[in-house]
């Protein structure tokens, strides 16, 4: 309830100004905070199970012709974003925002390699070796195989040792 926009002083002079009735506990904020256990610094843990609030990495000026210059120079914008540890989306933005085209997504495997790859699956081979053979990822290869009407087996499911 508003810890950070009102001062404590103001609230201990409101407190004494409430109904006279008896006063109902607070639910929300305050019933995690009453369960937790404060940590070294005085800040309350999170709760299991919940997600924290992840940094924003707010890129400067530099970084962002940085950026443009290494994507214009054929840098990927998943490669861009790993190495500046933020979402691909950003990168995205900051791209459109400089008014930079994008590259078009190049097909990897062409149809002759795709037939070939599919005799090696059809003839037993996994789909992670045979994308490793023709130099793709595995998920790269299932979409060509999609695309091309070859049916993916499911994955073998080995048993506990």
């Amino acid at each position: 309830m508003g810890r950070l926009s009102n001062p404590p002083g103001s609230l201990e002079t409101l407190a004494g100004q409430g109904s006279a009735g008896p006063q109902r506990p607070r639910r929300g904020v305050d019933d995690a905070r009453n369960r937790a256990t404060e940590g070294p610094s005085g800040a309350v843990p999170e709760e299991e199970g919940r997600l924290s609030n992840p940094v924003q990495r707010r890129l400067s000026e530099f970084d962002v012709d940085d950026l443009v210059r290494d994507y214009m120079d054929g840098s990927s914008i998943g490669s861009l974003a790993m190495q500046l540890g933020v979402n691909r989306t950003t990168i995205i933005h900051h791209l459109d925002r400089r008014d930079v085209e994008r590259r078009k997504s190049v097909r990897k495997m062409t149809d002759r390699s795709v037939r070939q790859a599919a005799k090696r699956y059809e003839s037993g081979e996994s789909l992670k070796i045979v994308a490793a053979r023709f130099a793709v990822d595995a998920r790269t290869l299932a979409r060509e195989f999609r695309r091309a009407g070859i049916p993916i087996r499911p994955r073998r499911v080995r048993p506990p040792s």
